[in-house]
């Protein structure tokens, strides 16, 4: 197997790209090649196989998320205004599900492939768990930085809800939300799994 992590973070960044870009079926060895300017058979030189490759996207995957959950504890501690409450938990995340970034679009269109793929590999089950626990992270980080109590079980059904919404939100076509419908009904799914506010 060629060492090389730096090629090695190359081409699972590129697999990510191809698989926001083209989905699943889209990722083949030579395609990772072209789109990261790679001579023809670099990718299967470090990834025999297109499970490997998948493997190889996967972890690179959970490796972000985790890298997300720092920056977002890092925004929050250096933020002068932190989000407050729920309505601040509300606004912060529905921010993050309305964001025009191309680049936290691909991410999230990439995760879903990854997910959908994991059902047909279980090789890919124990990194995909990693990739949930970091999103489960991120929602506790977020509601621990807003002073807004949650038991594991309600960060847990928190984080699937939020998760259902980002994919109606990625792929339901003219039916996205805007911020404002956004922050409204994550306020409502707050109260559904955390109950009334005292």
């Amino acid at each position: 197997m060629a060492a090389n992590p730096g090629r090695r973070v190359l081409i699972a960044d590129t697999a990510l790209e191809v698989l926001a870009l083209s989905g699943a079926g889209g990722l083949t060895h030579r395609v990772v090649d072209t789109a990261a300017g790679l001579p023809a058979g670099t990718t299967s030189n470090f990834y025999r196989t297109r499970l490997a490759l998948l493997e190889a996207a996967t972890l690179r995957m959970a490796e972000l998320h985790w890298e997300h959950v720092a920056l977002v504890q890092e925004a929050l501690k250096e933020s002068p205004s932190p989000p407050a409450g729920r309505a601040g938990v509300a606004a912060m995340l529905a921010q993050l599900l309305v964001s025009t970034d191309p680049r936290a679009r691909a991410r999230n269109l990439a995760r879903i492939e990854l997910f959908l793929e994991g059902k047909r590999w279980p090789q890919l089950r124990q990194s995909l768990e990693d990739i949930y626990a970091a999103a489960m992270r991120t929602a506790q980080v977020v509601l621990d930085g807003a002073g807004v109590p949650a038991t594991p079980e309600q960060v847990h059904l928190l984080s699937r809800l939020l998760r259902g919404l980002l994919f109606d939100q990625l792929t339901v076509p003219g039916d996205a939300l805007d911020e404002a419908a956004a922050r409204e009904l994550i306020g409502s799914l707050l109260t559904m799994v955390l109950g009334e506010p005292e």
